[in-house]
């Protein structure tokens, strides 16, 4: 039975709605292991009492630090957000005395979704001052010094929260749509106020950042611009990224995921920002960001959402006259342009995509013990029906080694005076053992979120289905369900399973 409108209006007034986004991730805490550590576990509130040198950076870094955690709130109430126009009651023809109620009402509720996303937008914009201001702090003619690695990571993870940001602003359709109706019944009700201007004012700096595709990264390069001497900085960060993501071996995905989605952006800002011509490509070969683009082609950001370097570069390309220029880079496809044929052999093994132009190094031995002279990225592939085989030698062999150590711990305890020297042998194996079962749980998530993200770039479009269900009534989004065959489910549930497994 329909609810009389006058309940419905009567029940608005009172509809309110928790602060307290739900975390993307769910609850969680933060494990910092050694070297694979890119957030440091001090939280250097306590610097400043030993008065060092570093008192300034550390401080800095903290600070960037808090940013970074406002931001990924930010980003999940961007994530959770929900059209609440849909919920909104109308009225019927018969009751239009009733619609400034209506109005007044409609406005209440949707003001306090919009002030979400005001208070997203003054975040922002402080972030991207701070972020282009500690780029000018570790620039070289501001003190002759580099970041470090936490403070590297730091500026990395802020941008990156912003990319993130920016590319949840632009996916959500529900959020202009609740804009246009939240703007409507402002000019209904404003009507019966005073002094208004301010709050008009507002209102538009909300329109155009919310309708300006990378409104937040174009903010970030205007900061740029208003400080000195960030070129050589982005330049030193795009290094950081490149050589990273090659040497592959000292970083979990969550980590790669991060560098992947800034390095197209930062290498448009230093084409657009930098004085010196083609410095950065002197620096950098452009092969070398083909063949990570190329190999990387689609990156998580969220469950259901990914990001594409191709994608970005052309999008942001429009607002960069300087950076239209370079072709090579632009030309690359985007994952919903790659052909079906391509796509079978895609990402490109190393052996195809190497380019002479790479630097030669030393001899490494990554974490899968295999010995490589360039720098260079092992073959991949998105389905995880390619790696499942591997996934179970691993499974079982981690299984057995952790059962053994577990044993050697209760034997330990067991004995009485034992030596000390196999007392710290036995917990020494037992560390590395949890520290192998964190990396293996961050390679098997990392497929996980891989695979969900190439399907989601490419949704089925010739869905056959089992029952009586036409193809026509699903939408690209609920395809992709569609896209995974008998076999790619079956792998993914064993993978899971593998996952639930060493996790508890």
């Amino acid at each position: 039975m329909a609810v009389p409108v006058e309940e419905a209006i009567a029940a608005l007034s009172t509809f309110s709605l928790e602060d307290d986004q739900p975390e993307v991730q769910g609850l969680a805490a933060t494990l910092s292991v050694e070297r694979f550590a890119t957030t440091s576990p001090i939280d250097y509130g306590d610097v400043s009492a030993y008065r060092l040198s570093l008192s300034e950076d550390t401080k800095a870094v903290n600070q960037l630090n808090i940013l970074i955690q406002e931001g990924k709130e930010m980003a999940s109430v961007l994530y959770t957000y929900r059209s609440c126009v849909k919920a909104l009651p109308q009225l019927p023809d018969s009751m239009k005395q009733s619609q400034a109620e209506l109005y007044l009402e409609t406005y209440q509720v949707l003001d306090l979704e919009m002030s979400r996303l005001r208070d997203i937008q003054r975040w922002q914009s402080s972030a991207a001052s701070k972020l282009a201001a500690d780029m000018q702090r570790f620039s070289r003619p501001c003190g002759d010094k580099w970041p470090n690695n936490n403070s590297s990571w730091s500026m990395l993870k802020l941008l990156d929260v912003l990319v993130q940001l920016d590319h949840l602003k632009n996916a959500k359709a529900s959020i202009p749509n609740d804009f246009s109706w939240y703007k409507r019944t402002f000019t209904q009700v404003s009507v019966q106020w005073q002094d208004t201007d301010s709050m008009r004012e507002e209102l538009d700096d909300l329109q155009i950042f919310l309708s300006t595709r990378w409104a937040i990264l174009l903010n970030l390069h205007v900061e740029m611009f208003r400080v000195n001497n960030v070129e050589d900085i982005l330049q030193v960060l795009i290094i950081f990224c490149v050589e990273s993501l090659e040497l592959d071996f000292a970083l979990l995905f969550p980590e790669r995921h991060v560098l992947l989605r800034v390095l197209p952006v930062l290498v448009v800002l230093a084409t657009s920002s930098e004085k010196d011509g083609e410095s950065l490509y002197k620096r950098v070969k452009i092969n070398r960001l083909i063949n990570i683009f190329k190999n990387d082609p689609v990156i998580p950001a969220f469950p259901d959402l990914h990001l594409s370097p191709a994608a970005i570069m052309k999008e942001l390309s429009t607002y960069f006259q300087k950076f239209s220029s370079q072709i090579r880079l632009l030309t690359l496809p985007a994952p919903h342009e790659l052909p079906p044929r391509e796509t079978q052999e895609y990402p490109l093994p190393c052996s195809a995509s190497m380019s002479t132009n790479f630097y030669e190094v030393p001899y490494f031995s990554d974490d899968r013990g295999l010995l490589s002279q360039t720098y260079t990225s092992s073959e991949r592939h998105y389905h995880i029906t390619n790696h499942i085989g591997a996934i179970r030698s691993e499974h079982d062999d981690f299984a057995i080694r952790f059962a053994s150590s577990m044993n050697q711990i209760i034997l330990l305890k067991s004995t009485d005076g034992a030596d000390s020297e196999w007392c710290n042998e036995v917990k020494g194996n037992m560390y590395d053992m949890v520290v192998e079962g964190f990396q293996l749980l961050s390679r098997w998530t990392g497929r996980i979120w891989e695979q969900c993200a190439w399907k989601f770039s490419r949704p089925c479009k010739d869905a056959v289905l089992t029952d009586s269900q036409e193809t026509s009534l699903f939408s690209d989004y609920e395809k992709v369900r569609l896209n995974y065959t008998a076999e790619e489910r079956k792998a993914l549930v064993e993978l899971v399973s593998y996952i639930k497994s060493i996790g508890f």
